[in-house]
């Protein structure tokens, strides 16, 4: 193999990665560059990865991308800088950037919180319209279950770096047997009685230290059913007949019924 060849590899596999995983960031203000208009920042990863060749055909791209996201008129957006536009249009245009380069997996990092109640919703539907009709994969990070399960087939449920339960989304919100994962429920909004509460989901406690990790589970100091088995060894999966998998010591113990 030439040198040649083995300077321009790196580069190559790194664009090849870049393009076939994307990121849809918490802060679409912050990920967006401020002193370049929205036609700029989509003609970027067109250009870089080669999708398109002249500049007519680049301004034709941008528009088709702004349009995919509901975004109009497209001609119009293109020429406007980011503090021009709304918070759920700049989410949007980071939404376009990703799928400028037809990505395989877009990793969504939040990418609701940061936007008004009224603007949730259109781009939740905008991500779940991408995934049906572009089979794009998404892994959707964030602390609300309810928009996870729209979003998600499967729920995977993480504490202090740990996975504590998983399996598919509609199981985990009617079956959850982790207390985190109850505790997570609980705070999901009820439109018939306000929030959820569930005794055995109440906060306790302090959330352990993520550099000097004490032994056993890592949410046994806020658990409301600890044993001293939990706060020495950490728990294996263990699988019910029906429901979710979960690391819980309680339910490994042969007690299905936990709740």
């Amino acid at each position: 193999m030439c040198l040649d060849v083995l300077k321009t590899e790196p580069r190559q596999a790194s664009l090849d990665c870049r393009r076939q995983v994307q990121l849809i960031f918490q802060d679409a203000f912050a990920s967006l560059n401020p002193v370049h208009p929205i036609a700029h920042q989509l003609a970027r990863p067109l250009i870089i990865h080669k999708k398109t060749v002249g500049r007519q055909e680049v301004h034709e791209c941008v528009c088709e991308l702004l349009e995919t996201v509901e975004l109009k008129p497209s001609a119009e957006i293109a020429g406007r800088y980011p503090h021009q536009l709304a918070g759920g249009q700049r989410q949007r245009v980071a939404i376009a950037r990703t799928l400028a380069v037809d990505p395989e997996l877009i990793l969504a990092d939040e990418p609701i919180s940061m936007l008004d109640v009224s603007m949730r919703m259109g781009v939740l539907n905008l991500i779940h319209r991408l995934k049906e009709e572009r089979g794009i994969s998404f892994v959707y990070i964030s602390h609300d279950l309810a928009s996870a399960r729209y979003i998600g087939d499967k729920i995977m449920v993480m504490y202090a770096g740990h996975m504590v339960e998983g399996g598919p989304s509609d199981d985990i919100m009617s079956q959850a047997l982790h207390p985190y994962t109850q505790l997570l429920l609980s705070a999901v909004p009820n439109p018939r009685s306000g929030l959820r509460t569930d005794k055995h989901a109440l906060a306790r406690g302090e959330v352990p230290s993520l550099i000097d990790p004490k032994p056993g589970c890592p949410f046994s100091a806020r658990c409301p059913r600890v044993m001293e088995l939990c706060r020495q060894v950490t728990s294996q999966p263990s699988t019910a007949a029906t429901g979710p998998w979960v690391r819980r010591h309680l339910f490994s113990q042969g007690n299905e019924t936990v709740k």
